[in-house]
């Protein structure tokens, strides 16, 4: 939150920006550590974050290029270590952050797996019926190509 703020303007705090930039800060954690180990940094990239942390200290703009890089179609492993470098100066912490690892009730995963089997004999009826029950029980079920994956519902 406050990185998104010059350090010579007023702040202008509310609840919304703080949630937004909570929810930022997670994208940028969740990204990061998607993109696996982290390769040398692009040297473009860094030359654009330390002109604007050199230029009066935006860091308002040094985001800016934070969120171009995460974008951008460069590799992953660069991606990742230029965000490293760019952490350096951000001190968010990004190296270290590990998602929150969840327990999932066996009955939950029972019921994931039955509907899985369901799946696979296309009979969606009950498949949909299971999913419901799973959401009932608080966790969302999200089918990929490797198989479901279950988290507890935000």
């Amino acid at each position: 939150f406050l990185l998104g703020a010059h350090y010579r303007r007023p702040l202008s705090f509310n609840w919304e920006a703080l949630d937004a930039a909570t929810a930022a800060l997670e994208r940028l954690r969740r990204s990061a550590h998607a993109w696996g180990p982290a390769g040398d940094p692009d040297p473009g990239s860094i030359e654009a974050f330390t002109s604007c942390t050199n230029s009066d200290l935006n860091m308002p703009r040094a985001l800016a290029v934070v969120w171009d890089l995460v974008r951008s179609e460069l590799p992953d492993d660069v991606k990742k270590g230029t965000l490293l470098a760019f952490d350096r100066v951000l001190g968010l912490g990004l190296a270290d952050w590990e998602p929150p690892r969840e327990e999932v009730p066996a009955e939950v995963m029972e019921m994931v797996e039955r509907r899985a089997e369901a799946r696979l004999q296309r009979d969606f009826g009950t498949a949909d019926a299971l999913r419901a029950e799973i959401l009932e029980a608080g966790f969302e079920v999200d089918d990929l190509p490797d198989g479901p994956r279950v988290s507890r519902r935000s």
